[in-house]
């Protein structure tokens, strides 16, 4: 066995500054996560004001906050026609 302790994946992209860093779908400007960044969270993308959810972690991606929302709506509709 070799310890107690697991071995840390570098799987997150970090900026220059040490950073972690995703690109903005919509205008492609660099968008700065918090270290303790989670998916699903929601952020702004600094350029264009743009909703945007975490999607990934490794390595971070982000996608329109509301495109999930649109199909998670389309179910609930369908289950209750049922």
């Amino acid at each position: 066995m070799k310890g107690d302790t697991f071995d840390r994946k570098a799987g997150a992209q970090r900026s220059p500054k040490g950073k972690i860093r995703a690109r903005c779908p919509s205008c492609s400007a660099w968008v700065q996560l918090r270290d303790n960044v989670e998916v699903w969270d929601l952020v702004n993308c600094p350029e264009c004001d743009t909703l945007l959810e975490v999607v990934d972690l490794r390595p971070p991606t982000l996608d329109y906050a509301d495109a999930g929302l649109e199909a998670e709506e389309e179910w609930d509709e369908e289950e209750w026609e049922e």
